[in-house]
């Protein structure tokens, strides 16, 4: 009877290594496959980027837009992280109220590009601050207390408005 027991327990575990080995298999040729790019490789963890609304920018960017003030692009990302970046066109005499408002720990640097094409959450073809010429930026080393962290770069070119690129990101 022991053997029979023995051989029952034998036969049960060589079935379990056998199952298993195919489950790895399956799951291994299942990530090797990539003709689709990858789209079915579980959940993600990062949203694709999407176009934002003037209040999910003040939201997630803890900032008030000033009257007269134009969206021009916002996109944002949701997953492990919240990602938004933003170019807004407003009055020049508007943008001290703006970074006021925003209550940014770091200052207003002459000079300061803070905010590059590594910023541009979406990835479209309306983010171009390396083309502005006379810039000042913020760069806030602390993040705020939900855990935000932003940075902006004001382009000056222009006499009557300023254009702010702006992005904001937290984990």
């Amino acid at each position: 009877m022991t053997d029979k027991r023995g051989s029952t327990a034998l036969a049960v575990a060589g079935l379990s290594l056998v199952l298993s080995l195919v489950a790895c298999g399956v799951a291994g040729f299942a990530l090797a496959d990539d003709r689709d790019g990858g789209a079915d490789r579980g959940l993600p963890v990062q949203s694709e980027p999407v176009v934002a609304s003037a209040g999910q920018v003040e939201a997630v960017a803890h900032v008030t837009l000033p009257p007269g003030s134009v969206l021009l692009s916002a996109v944002s990302s949701t997953g492990l992280e919240t990602r938004l970046s933003a170019k807004v066109r407003m009055p020049r005499a508007a943008l001290d109220t703006f970074l006021t408002g925003a209550k940014f720990t770091a200052p207003l640097t002459p000079g300061l590009r803070a905010v590059g094409a590594k910023d541009d959450v979406g990835g479209g073809n309306l983010w171009h601050p390396e083309t502005a010429k006379i810039v000042s930026g913020i760069a806030e080393e602390e993040p705020a207390a939900d855990g935000t962290r932003r940075r902006l770069l004001v382009d000056l070119d222009a006499p009557g408005t300023v254009v702010v690129y702006l992005y904001a990101g937290r984990n």
